[in-house]
């Protein structure tokens, strides 16, 4: 419980952090940082936010919209990749954090299964489909507010339901968790294969530190022979 309080902890501080300028209203400054990027989803054009989204960034970017960062945006994404694979994501995101949020509210919740496993794929299709055309997150002038309902409203009955099945950025990730130099090991020596850990945790998880694991360290508090770590894997 100690390690989620710090976890719980950490996201809300990123949060606050990402959208300080709401903060700096209030005291008078006027402060942002939207000439960087931040390595989380969030929203750049939300008027409390400190920093831009790096997809944001990128489609202005790739559209001939020039920005100070510009290319230097996939520099810090896999920079923070190598180091923290999708840590990132159960960490430092604002939006996987807004989602486990919603998830405390009572209503039935739909378990992880092989279907949810195979949908866990679909934000490969949506990397690509970002990759090849600068356009596809403006979705043609859909009315935002019924897209970020419709993912509120999923959120409250599956866990994390944009970070597992939607999120490319989620996905960039995943392609480098297993070089990663912080993340989830384990103790192969200790290991008793009872495979407590996989099925405790809310993510896709096949594995502990697979393509789907963010680290958040909930199989730490079922493993018996306490043979799981959360830090440097090397």
């Amino acid at each position: 419980m100690a390690r989620e309080f710090k976890r719980w902890l950490t996201q809300l501080m990123m949060t606050v952090l990402y959208h300080g300028r709401g903060g700096a209203y209030l005291l008078g400054a006027d402060m942002t940082w939207k000439n960087a990027c931040i390595p989380g989803v969030n929203c750049g054009y939300c008027r409390y936010a400190e920093a831009g989204c790096p997809w944001g960034m990128t489609q202005h970017t790739l559209s001939g919209f020039v920005l100070p960062f510009g290319w230097k945006v996939w520099g810090v994404l896999v920079l923070s990749a190598l180091l923290l694979g999708r840590l990132l994501c159960g960490w430092l995101c604002p939006f996987g954090f807004a989602q486990e949020l919603l998830d405390k509210i009572p209503a039935v919740k739909l378990p992880k299964n092989k279907l949810t496993y195979y949908l866990s794929y679909f934000k490969y299709v949506i990397l690509l489909l970002f990759a090849g055309d600068i356009y596809f997150f403006d979705l043609h002038g859909l009315d935002w507010r019924w897209l970020v309902g419709a993912l509120v409203v999923v959120a409250v009955f599956i866990y994390r339901s944009f970070c597992r099945f939607c999120c490319p950025l989620g996905a960039f990730y995943s392609l480098f968790n297993r070089v990663a130099v912080f993340g989830m090991s384990v103790d192969r020596r200790k290991c008793i294969g009872c495979q407590l850990c996989v099925r405790s945790c809310l993510m896709d998880c096949r594995r502990v530190g697979d393509r789907e694991c963010i680290a958040c360290g909930k199989c730490r508090q079922v493993c018996p022979t306490k043979a799981l770590s959360l830090g440097c894997k090397y």
